[in-house]
């Protein structure tokens, strides 16, 4: 990360933990894995991926970025401006409806 901003590449920097596992031990590791970086102010786009059913991914991953972006924008105004520019995701899928593609 610090070689891309040295070299000035404005790309999109994604952070995830791939198969962390399941329960409280696949959330601490991607709590620690991505919210260690997030906290140093690395990442633009997040990916918690558990060993469970993909709706239980959203929590953690919704709320390490709701850490990271309060903890960022009360350090930095530019961080502050931009975000105030993101519309928040609201997920509206119906998980209780689900069917198999052909």
């Amino acid at each position: 990360a610090s070689e891309m901003y040295r070299l000035d590449w404005d790309y999109p920097l994604h952070l995830g933990v791939t198969e962390a596992g399941e329960g409280e031990d696949g959330r601490m590791k991607s709590a620690v894995g991505i919210g260690t970086l997030l906290a140093d102010g690395l990442g633009d786009t997040v990916r918690v991926s558990l060993t469970e059913d993909p709706e239980f991914e959203y929590e953690p991953c919704n709320r390490l970025s709701e850490m990271a972006e309060g903890r960022l924008a009360a350090t930095n105004p530019a961080a502050a401006e931009r975000q105030s520019a993101v519309r928040s995701y609201v997920d509206t899928r119906d998980i209780t409806n689900y069917s198999r593609r052909v």
